[in-house]
């Protein structure tokens, strides 16, 4: 299979936060093509992961994906959900793919570890809650594994009818990498129009985050693809 340095190179200099990162990165690049031409397939793909290496450690922490999708589902095949509309006490499910992630190390393999932490805003901006390093994943994989998805799940908590954005920061346990992202979502009113002091912005309950239960296991955040504890594989549950 043929490829271009030339494309490549500028591919991975737009996608650089930083001249320092795209010098790495496109040498790299450079030196596959070069490789590649000889014959060197093997050698001309090592360069390439170097190329990706290099974007990779020197890239901010960010989210490939996050998607709303719907509860009792697993990993990347968990239905989108149609719409954000909850009632309190729904479970609302999130699935996220960070990458740019650190490595620690534990037993000869590599691992992967986060902390997330969950706030609930109003319209206005009007902090109702926040929890910080409310969930834990921890992982061990061989090598640099890079395609790790994640699901965290809360109970959508007891308030005023109205929309509001649930805000994720996601740290990276193995370096000082941080990431937020924002999951609006609206409570629907029983039957009835919206309580017009929430949707004016005026004062609201203050909100209860609780992790969403899951079975067997009470965990909120899993890795994708994997069943809950008690099927044999990891689960992660939520900080006490």
């Amino acid at each position: 299979m043929k490829f271009s340095a030339a494309a490549l190179s500028a591919i991975l200099a737009v996608s650089c936060s930083s001249l320092a990162l795209a010098g790495p990165a496109t040498d790299a690049a450079a030196r596959a093509e070069a490789l590649q031409a000889e014959g060197k397939t093997v050698e001309a793909l090592g360069a390439l992961e170097e190329a990706i290496d290099a974007i990779w450690t020197q890239a901010p922490l960010a989210m490939r994906t996050v998607r709303l999708v719907e509860a009792g589902g697993t990993g990347a095949n968990q239905g989108e959900r149609a719409n954000a509309s909850f009632s309190p006490g729904d479970s609302l499910v999130v699935y996220l793919e960070p990458v740019g992630y650190g490595y620690g190390s534990a037993g000869g393999k590599n691992t992967i570890d986060f902390g997330i932490g969950l706030a609930i805003e109003n319209a206005t901006g009007q902090v109702l809650s926040e929890a910080p390093d409310l969930f834990s994943f921890s992982r061990e994989v061989a090598g640099k594994r890079r395609d790790i998805g994640l699901t965290v799940a809360f109970k959508v908590p007891a308030l005023y009818p109205a929309d509001y954005k649930a805000i994720f920061t996601v740290r990276d346990r193995n370096s000082e990498k941080t990431a937020s992202f924002e999951m609006p979502f609206t409570i629907a009113p029983p039957g009835g129009a919206a309580d017009p002091a929430a949707e004016a912005g005026g004062a609201a309950p203050a909100a209860e985050i609780a992790p969403a239960a899951s079975e067997p296991a009470p965990g909120a955040t899993t890795e994708a693809g994997q069943p809950a504890e008690g099927a044999g594989t990891e689960a992660v549950a939520p900080n006490p």
